[in-house]
């Protein structure tokens, strides 16, 4: 078994912000004008780049499919399906891809769960890599499941939240090869950022379970020095990119969504 954790420090997402955030994309989406396959905002402009290809828009079973540019025609590779539309209840989508190389034929599949819109308290990720062809296909494969606390995230940010409880945010990393869990916790930094704890538990499985502990003798210093440096990167993208962004609120965060939408 290894064991990895690294802190690193993080420009807080304030909560109205991120609720406002929901409840803006939930707008967005059900103000979309449906006219066959055809989808376009209340304005009249067209969304780019995306159809309804089955069922009614945002009702379960509704499916959309990206444009190809060198045609215009709907990619069959390419869905994304609504499972649920209930801002009280639960939103869940659906994202399928598939690679039709012939080597290793592949499909991905992601599916993001929240839980409500109307008052967020959890959400789920989860992915899955499933590939075909010759006997190394099954080594290309595996599956990702994410959780998060929503109710409790924010408090454990503020050191509000009980060390005894689970953390905010779980997951675990599923291989033929491997399985890996990983906790996020948040605590409350002196200048009001956020202290974000991760630790991640890696398991041999298989044939490669007793090379793990040789493999973490070996390269153990090299393997948690790129685990740091990596999280230390995405802190650094994160702290570029936030401050801006979690200062648009009401119309100039919608029109920052729907500008996002329009983009080629």
């Amino acid at each position: 078994m290894a064991r990895f954790q690294h802190t690193v420090t993080l420009v807080p997402v304030p909560r109205r912000w991120f609720e406002s955030c929901v409840t803006t994309l939930h707008d967005l989406a059900e103000s979309l004008d449906a006219d066959g396959a055809r989808l376009g905002l209340p304005d009249g402009r067209p969304l780019p780049g995306l159809v309804l290809a089955e069922g009614s828009h945002l009702r379960p079973g509704a499916r959309y499919r990206p444009v190809r540019e060198e045609d215009g025609l709907p990619d069959a590779d390419q869905a994304v399906t609504v499972l649920a539309w209930d801002r009280h209840r639960e939103t869940a989508l659906e994202a399928v891809s598939l690679d039709g190389d012939p080597a290793h034929r592949a499909q991905s599949a992601c599916v993001l769960r929240l839980m409500s819109a109307a008052r967020p308290r959890e959400a789920r990720l989860s992915a899955t890599l499933r590939a075909s062809g010759d006997k190394r296909a099954k080594y290309l494969g595996g599956t990702v499941r994410l959780r998060l606390d929503l109710g409790g995230w924010w408090p454990s940010a503020a050191g509000r939240g009980r060390r005894s409880v689970p953390a905010p945010l779980s997951g675990d990393l599923e291989h033929v090869l491997a399985r890996a869990t990983v906790t996020v916790v948040p605590r409350p930094a002196p200048d009001g950022h956020w202290r974000v704890t991760v630790k991640a538990r890696v398991e041999g499985r298989s044939f490669a379970r007793p090379l793990l502990p040789v493999a973490t003798a070996v390269m153990g210093r090299r393997a948690r020095r790129a685990f740091a440096e990596s999280l230390d990167g995405a802190a650094r993208q994160w702290n570029a990119r936030l401050p801006e962004l979690v200062r648009k609120q009401g119309e100039e965060l919608r029109a920052e969504l729907t500008d996002a939408l329009l983009a080629p």
